[in-house]
């Protein structure tokens, strides 16, 4: 029970119903605490008495208590006053008696009126403008360390003619503004940064402005902006020029998001569930958030729960319900659906599944702008899938994958090269430009720690070739020797061949180890006929075995080897 003796506990315990503080809103009975201490000519009583009665739309007695309070020269009466004439709610409005009033609670040293008066002044409001007079008074404010005093001085001084020359005092305010929570500061702050055009930003990198723009942005996430809150989420989540990923960082931000209903939220944290990003994986939650993200029509959303049965993520394999899905987003346009769309039926892997609708699909999502699309138009131009094969057409879109940062596209690319300049007849410095470009391609896959390891190795055994033919450059053994062991060492049995091939006459017991290794392989048959031979005829260092040699020339003979084919007919 309230003491019915004690203003401030029948004021605080009047709080608790009107506002819900640790109990349900009643606000009738938060009224009777706020009498009982009004009957005690307590003039926050007669204040709350006048939010009570504001709040009902019964302006009359709450301008009646409001003045009653402001008797007592009650800071917080003069503002609530302030505000009615000045907006004219429940009163007749009048800005001249506002100002009164806002300037009223000023000289009672209340640091909310210092701001109130400062926007008078700056804006006109029942008084002149005065630009000078409103940073006094954001002063008077801004050394209290309010954030809105802080952003209101320092937004002033952008339009000083010294900000131009020295706009450090002014980013000073702003940031004093921003660090104490006022969210125009952060706003204000990093929309300067990221456009970098102030003459002082031009001294500075872009990368440099970029992370001072990211770190405004990110407080404004904060502070629960849902604009930021997106952006910032994807910058962990993604990675950006300014951050790394981080999957803890971008669910705490999705969390935000999710809290407050928006459907960006449910998505990401829904993804972050989906595959244990930062979080417990969970996939009965991570598929109701994703649910729930596509009934508000978020496409990615539709995207992820078509991955998810396509990949068996907490469920059984259904390409067919992962078509369904991919169809709902792909109807909203969602680039990456409609390439998926592309793959199911590439791969066959849905009823109806054709060459030519994987490659119409993909077609649409380049056009979209989803450039991994682009990857896979190369590879379909190269190998004819749904489209005539047109090397020039591949080339194009390789190119357009690698500037977009494909990584594979360069291997592709490089391997459509290798592939097809033997056939295409190009002399001189196109032929040897043509096969630099192969090579380059190759070297710049091989060395991008994000390569993938198969295809590393194929790599490094194609760029062995091309220095042991001298393809574009002068025949090169020891280059050739370098490619091939890199190659061989990585688990490439036809590179350990070419080893063997490459060193048999000068380093037989190194090139036999390598053959040894290869042929432990059943269904390589280049190592097979090559120990096969070997041990046929035998040499000053492995005594010939007719049988055992025979048998691997059958076995490579078995693998359509043509060499060991002929072999075999001689015998």
């Amino acid at each position: 029970m309230a003491d019915n003796n004690n203003p401030k506990t029948l004021n605080d315990t009047g709080d608790a119903y009107f506002f819900g503080i640790g109990r349900a809103v009643n606000r009738e009975l938060a009224y009777t605490y706020y009498k009982q201490a009004a009957d005690l000519d307590n003039p926050v009583g007669f204040h709350n008495l006048g939010q009570y009665f504001a709040a009902k739309g019964d302006y009359k007695a709450a301008v009646l208590n409001y003045e009653k309070a402001k008797a007592y020269l009650h800071a917080p009466a003069f503002l609530a006053l302030a505000r009615l004439y000045e907006t004219g709610v429940g009163v007749h409005k009048n800005k001249a008696k506002a100002f009164k009033m806002y300037l009223g609670a000023a000289k009672l040293a209340d640091v909310e009126a210092y701001d109130a008066v400062g926007l008078c002044f700056k804006n006109g409001i029942g008084t002149k403008k005065d630009a000078e007079k409103a940073k006094e008074w954001f002063r008077k404010a801004a050394d209290q360390n309010d954030a809105t005093g802080c952003f209101q001085l320092g937004f002033l001084m952008t339009e000083d003619s010294a900000y131009k020359k020295d706009p450090e005092p002014a980013f000073g305010w702003l940031d004093r503004g921003a660090t104490g929570g006022n969210v125009d500061a952060m706003r204000t702050l990093e929309e300067i940064y990221a456009a970098g055009k102030h003459p002082w930003l031009l001294k500075k990198s872009r990368q440099h402005l970029n992370e001072i723009a990211f770190y405004y942005r990110e407080l404004l996430a904060k502070s629960g902006d849902v604009p930021s809150l997106r952006a910032v989420a994807n910058d962990y989540r993604e990675g950006s020029a300014v951050t790394k990923v981080n999957h803890e960082k971008a669910a705490f931000y999705y969390k935000m998001l999710l809290d407050r209903g928006d459907a960006v939220g449910k998505f990401g944290y829904g993804v972050a569930l989906l595959y244990g990003q930062g979080v417990r994986m969970d996939h009965d939650e991570a598929m109701r958030l994703l649910k729930d993200a596509a009934q508000d029509r978020h496409p990615l959303a539709m995207t992820r729960l078509g991955d998810a049965s396509r990949l068996g993520l907490g469920m059984p394999v259904d390409n067919e319900a992962a078509k369904r899905w991919y169809m709902d987003a792909a109807r909203l346009q969602e680039p990456e659906a409609i390439m998926n769309l592309g793959l199911l039926n590439y791969r066959n892997l849905i009823e109806g599944a054709s060459a030519q609708l994987a490659f119409n699909y993909m077609e649409t999502a380049a056009k979209n702008g989803y450039a991994p699309a682009h990857y896979w138009l190369g590879i379909f131009y190269d190998k004819g899938v749904g489209v005539a094969k047109d090397f020039d057409a591949a080339e194009k879109h390789f190119n357009k994958a690698i500037e977009a940062g494909n990584l594979g596209a360069k291997y592709k690319y490089a391997s459509m090269l290798f592939e097809e300049l033997p056939d295409r007849k190009l002399k001189g410095k196109k032929h040897d430009l043509a096969w630099a470009a192969c090579r380059d391609l190759f070297v710049a896959y091989v060395e991008d720690p994000a390569h993938n390891p198969a295809n590393h190795a194929y790599a490094m055994y194609d760029l062995g070739l091309i220095h042991r033919l001298g393809r574009g450059t002068e025949a090169s053994p020891r280059r050739a020797r370098y490619w091939f062991e890199s190659a061989a060492e990585a688990g490439l049995t036809k590179a350990m061949v070419e080893m063997y091939r490459l060193l048999k006459e000068s380093e037989f017991s190194v090139a036999k180890d390598w053959l040894d290794r290869a042929a432990a392989d059943p269904q390589n048959a280049d190592a097979l006929f090559e120990k096969g031979c070997l041990l046929l005829e035998g040499n000053a260092f492995v005594k010939a075995d007719p049988k055992a040699g025979r048998a691997l020339l059958d076995a490579a003979a078995r693998l359509n080897h043509k060499e060991a084919i002929g072999k075999l007919m001689l015998l």
